[in-house]
């Protein structure tokens, strides 16, 4: 098996042992829950990143092509530390932009990302830095359909600040 056999396993495993199940700390919710439904529909297109093969450009262009919902990729050779996740998640969606792209966006998990609830650290679970791309028009729904749920009442303020959110939580009274 290549190398890059190996890293889309182990993606598969991480999106079915980790953002499929539900969890108590997303208040029964799974940790995604929007992404069974793209993986059973054949909607989720797993790939591997090499910056030393292609660009980042060329990656998110062949997800448009392939007609999917989302994907997931996983960032070969960069090393990304905990702090600037956040910041090359922004550069992601600014060059997304730049190239005409807008209406893709992008979510980045590093499993150095200290973000957890009661404990649970999903992305410490991941086996590399992944990169989420999805449309715009799919992660605005799935956001207004959260918004109406518990999913984000374990949440922790430092959490929801960092994915820049604004939730409609009974319990924290946060808008």
């Amino acid at each position: 098996m290549s190398t890059e056999e190996q890293i889309k396993k182990q993606m598969a495993e991480f999106v079915v042992g980790t953002l499929e199940a539900p969890r108590s700390e997303f208040s029964g919710f799974p940790v995604c829950p929007f992404v069974k439904a793209d993986r059973v529909a054949d909607q989720l297109l797993l790939m591997v990143f090499d910056n030393e093969k292609e660009t980042l450009v060329d990656i998110i262009k062949q997800f448009i092509k392939s007609g999917k919902r989302s994907a997931l990729i996983a960032q070969m050779n960069e090393e990304i530390g905990q702090h600037e996740t956040k910041e090359y998640q922004k550069f992601i969606n600014l060059l997304l932009s730049e190239a005409g792209l807008s209406d893709v966006r992008c979510v980045c998990f590093n499993p150095k990302d200290d973000l957890d609830i009661e404990g649970f650290n999903a992305r410490s679970s991941a086996p590399c830095f992944l990169i989420n791309l999805s449309y715009k028009k799919h992660l605005v729904r799935a956001h207004n359909a959260l918004k109406k749920t518990t999913y984000y009442d374990k949440m922790p303020e430092k959490y929801i600040n960092y994915l820049g959110i604004k939730t409609q939580n009974k319990t924290k009274g946060t808008q």
